[in-house]
Order: C-alpha cells, then structure tokens, then sequence
C-alpha cells in the first residue's frame, strides 16, 4: 500500500464514485474537496498526540537526554529552540518542557567528572518574582554567571532561556517533535507508519460525509477514527513496562 498524496485522494474519490485525478494539482470540484480533506485529516493525526514517536527530532543517542542538542553561550539567556527556525510555521510542532537536561559531557575541553542537571521548568512570571532582578543586576553589573537549574520558556514560545545564565558551554538536551509539512505534490508521503494508513483514510471519510450532509456515515467513520486512532497511539506511544514478573518458578512443586 502506497502512502502517498496521490494514492489518498484517489482510494477516497474511487469510494464516493468519482473520476481519479491523474495529478492532484488538477483537481476540481469534489476532487479538490477530498484533496483537501486528506490533509486536514493528516493534521488532526498530527495534533492528537503532542509526542509521536514517527515525529520525533532526531534518534537520540542516549534517551535520559534527549532528541535535540543545543549549546550554551557565555553569558546569553535564551535559545531558539530549533536552530536556524525563521518563523513559528518552522518551528517544531511539540517540546516536552519538562525534559530539559544540562550536561558538559561531549564539549570540547570537558573531562569526568560531567556535570548533568534535569533543569526544573519554571514560568516566567514565577522566575521575574523569585530570580528575575538579582539574577539581570548581576548581569549588568557583574557579569556573574553560573551553572543553569531551571528552564524558561519564552513570550513568544519559540525559546527556550536559562536561570541562572550561563557561566560556561554546556549541552542543552530536550526533546522535540516536528510539524510536518502540508502535502501539496502527488508523491508526498505522510510520516507514520503504512500499517495506520486506514486512520487517516476514516478520518478524511468523517469530513467528506459532513459535507455531504450524510450524519450517518460521518458517525460511523468517526466511531472507526477514534478506535484506530487509539490503537495508533497504543502501539507507538505507550510507555514500556516498568518490570517484568519472572514465572519460570511458577508451577514447580
């Protein structure tokens, strides 16, 4: 089974006995409308979950830290969190803010022992009251730094800042999630798996039957929507066991 742009908008347009585009930049009418609908029900997929796996940044190369590096400089607060985002339609799609972890293992000069933080999150309001002004006099005045222990979130969400600012490089590790991109030519692919094809096949239905004022048929897409969208999250994003019992003993007598 093709996952591709393309093969969505005609599996759909072949169920409401409709004439198959031969490009999707072609389609008109009730073409362009299930064209439209495939990626709406793609984002929906994408939204439902903040931390799918099949989104995830980067394989990290040890899963305490996290998917995403990013270095400290001497003296500076805030970060982008995706280096080199222009604008927040780059940006990534999720952050766990609550994963944040400073460690000065892998930087240049560095030797054991490493120094490794679980930076606690704290709002910015929180931060203004308690750390805020000695914190910016010291800046201004001193130029005192020292290790970071918490983690900011910016304004405008796309940074990330330290407290207390850093004295020192260090590797900054989180994880992060991409926002996919919107399908537009006829082989772009979705990101998850093959095997879940028939979620976003059911959600697009759900749309498609609203539109056509059919509530029967958009419930009972709906109903298939949610149990395969649920078993989508079952498998790829459910959490591992914590321990496992030994029953080899179990029957001995």
């Amino acid at each position: 089974m093709a996952k591709d742009y393309k093969t969505f908008v005609n599996e759909l347009l072949v169920e409401l006995n409709e004439p198959e585009v031969t490009t999707v930049a072609s389609a008109v009418g009730i073409q362009k409308q299930v064209a439209n609908v495939v990626n709406r029900a793609y984002f929906d997929i994408v939204d439902a979950v903040d931390d799918w796996s099949w989104l995830s940044s980067d394989v990290p190369d040890d899963p305490y830290y996290g998917n995403t590096i990013v270095p400290t400089v001497v003296g500076q607060r805030f970060y982008l969190l995706k280096a080199g985002s222009a604008n927040i339609d780059a940006d990534f799609d999720s952050v766990n803010w609550d994963g944040f972890t400073l460690t000065t293992e892998g930087v240049s000069g560095k030797s054991a022992p490493h120094t490794v933080n679980k930076l606690a999150f704290t709002t910015l309001s929180a931060w203004r009251s308690t750390y805020g002004q000695s914190e910016e006099a010291s800046k201004a005045n001193t130029q005192t730094y020292a290790t970071p222990l918490r983690v900011l979130r910016s304004s405008d969400g796309r940074r990330f800042g330290l407290s207390p600012i850093p004295d020192g490089v260090y590797r900054i590790y989180f994880f992060a999630y991409n926002r996919p991109s919107e399908l537009v030519n006829d082989t772009d692919t979705v990101l998850f798996p093959e095997q879940y094809k028939p979620v976003l096949l059911a959600r697009a239905r759900y749309y498609i039957y609203q539109f056509k004022d059919n509530i029967a048929q958009s419930q009972l897409a709906l109903d298939e929507y949610k149990k395969g969208l649920q078993q989508m999250a079952d498998q790829l994003n459910s959490p591992q066991p914590e321990y496992m019992s030994d029953v080899r003993f179990a029957f001995l007598y």
